[in-house]
């Protein structure tokens, strides 16, 4: 596999967050999600069990029944940057900020989703790989124009100029690949003093003809990755390239 194809260079990307998921048709049982975890577990340094309760109200006779749901595991690495959720509708992988780069990525999960195959009973029902950015830049006196950064943006005419805020969100299947894409864009609260910020999010989903084994899946991923770089450079301006490169 050719990890390095079509994969823009940037020194510092304004990525957050990346999701690679698998989405279930149906559940696992609780015994084949433990079973999952328990192969994970060794590769993560903490590990955490939360338990779903089921609540169902009866507004005529005023009572509550409960009913306890399946668990939801999540594994993490010491510096919380590297998770493997896991529940009995779907397997997602995360990394968060510093990104490393796509072959550190998938060089981490790929062994890890042939893992999880191997107790998995459950058709796949979507792939998804879901790209979060965020951009921060400086306004310019009270504004912060997000369209000097994006190509992408909402026509809201005069009567709404300048905005207070803003969040977008597009859709799109590519019929040459059967892939969804889900792009949106919102203003985000200030975290860095002094600068505005906005969010860049793609999510590249497979949910036609949808691979079912670890090979075919990483195959499928690599031209996931593949629409997500050129969504990504269509989408931002080169003034916004320029910070990053």
């Amino acid at each position: 596999m050719i990890h390095d194809s079509n994969e823009p260079s940037y020194v510092n990307p304004p990525i957050t967050e990346v999701v690679l998921e698998l989405r279930l048709a149906s559940e696992l049982s609780s015994a084949k999600l433990k079973k999952i975890y328990d192969a994970l577990t060794k590769r993560y340094k903490t590990t955490k069990r939360d338990d779903q309760v089921e609540i169902k109200f009866d507004g005529l006779a005023r009572t509550a029944s409960f009913r306890d749901k399946a668990p939801i595991y999540s594994l993490n690495s010491d510096d919380l940057t590297d998770s493997c959720i896991l529940s009995v509708r779907s397997l997602a992988w995360v990394r968060r900020s510093p990104y490393p780069g796509w072959a550190a990525f998938i060089d981490r999960v790929g062994p890890e989703i042939t893992t999880a195959l191997k107790t998995l009973d459950k058709q796949i029902e979507r792939l998804g790989l879901r790209y979060v950015n965020r951009i921060d830049v400086k306004p310019e006196g009270d504004v912060a124009p997000y369209e000097k950064y994006l190509n992408f943006r909402i026509d809201h005419g005069p009567l709404f100029e300048p905005t207070g805020g803003y969040q977008w969100l597009v859709a799109k299947r590519f019929p040459d690949t059967g892939l969804k894409a889900l792009v949106q864009s919102a203003s985000l609260e200030e975290e860095m003093p002094g600068m505005a910020a906005f969010s860049f999010d793609i999510d590249v989903g497979c949910d036609i003809e949808v691979p079912q084994k670890a090979s075919d899946i990483l195959d499928k991923l690599e031209a996931m990755r593949a629409l997500k770089n050129t969504i990504f450079e269509a989408g931002i301006s080169d003034h916004a390239r320029e910070m990053y490169v």
